[in-house]
């Protein structure tokens, strides 16, 4: 099924970067009784499927007749990097279409029945748009918990199988007969850490001390099956937003008055898209 969208400019939610530090009178952007909503256009305009549904929903963004398709694909973390992508498609001027859905995981395993057919049918519709690029990114945090033959994995034993089946996805989007010559491109963007908190109730607790709601730089379960099938598959450099997200020790909430996160582990629409010309550079498209 395909949403046609119209692309709306947001140049009222652009906030410049590396304001004065946080403090008392500090207005949050966005405010901190609305950040949860803050999930940018994707989440509102229809580009998911509902939880009983197995066809994928196919949003469209930049230039509809562009001969430029770049195709972004994954669960909800992959959802958060819409609002800079949609830039990057009215500037560059891409066709970007989306493959989308929460909760599930695109590393090509057995988790659930509905996800595992909704996984299928966007792999062919993914082959059907022939994309030049593919944009993947996903959650590599505890809901991707397999079993096996009926008995429940731990997130840790799962690791191994959701990174073999990372590996399958990535060069199965790879080997896509695209518009290019030499097949389709494929650009990971991995996840972030997830907080050990709800950073924006830490902020709202510790209005001028932010700084106290940093914490480390650690991914819980190793590098994350997501770059290391990446690796498996022959595709890297990937994305990794803790170079924007992070120093070289602790990964913070906020960055001057911008949220960073809505939640433990999604990115808010504002900060991302303050990271427009950071994602394009490393797009390089």
């Amino acid at each position: 099924m395909i949403k046609g969208v119209l692309a709306v400019s947001l140049a009222s939610l652009l906030v410049l970067a590396g304001v004065a530090r946080a403090d008392q009178g500090t207005e949050w952007i966005p405010p901190l009784d609305a950040v949860a909503r803050d999930k940018g256009e994707m989440a509102f305009d229809g580009c998911r499927p509902k939880p009983e549904r197995i066809d994928p929903v196919m949003c469209v963004y930049g230039d509809p007749d562009s001969d430029k398709t770049i195709a972004l694909f994954g669960d909800s973390h992959a959802m958060e990097w819409g609002p800079p992508l949609i830039r990057l498609a009215q500037r560059r001027g891409w066709r970007l279409v989306t493959f989308l859905r929460a909760g599930c995981v695109i590393a090509d395993v057995e988790f659930q029945n509905n996800c595992d057919q909704w996984r299928e049918l966007a792999f062919q519709e993914i082959a059907e748009q022939r994309p030049n690029r593919v944009i993947v990114s996903t959650s590599i945090g505890r809901r991707y918990t397999l079993s096996v033959r009926g008995e429940t994995l731990s997130r840790t034993e799962s690791e191994k199988i959701l990174r073999r089946g990372m590996a399958r996805t990535l060069k199965r989007l790879a080997s896509i007969r695209s518009l290019t010559p030499h097949g389709t491109k494929v650009k990971l963007i991995r996840d972030q850490i997830t907080a050990p908190f709800l950073p924006p109730r830490c902020l709202a607790d510790h209005p001028d001390h932010p700084r106290l709601c940093r914490f480390p730089r650690k991914r819980k379960f190793g590098p994350g099956f997501d770059v290391v099938g990446a690796s498996k598959a022959g595709q890297l450099p990937a994305i990794d937003p803790l170079e924007a997200l992070c120093g070289p020790r602790w990964c913070y909430s906020s960055r001057g008055n911008i949220v960073i996160y809505r939640d433990s582990d999604h990115l808010t629409a504002t900060f991302t898209r303050t990271l427009t010309d950071w994602l394009g550079e490393r797009i390089g498209f």
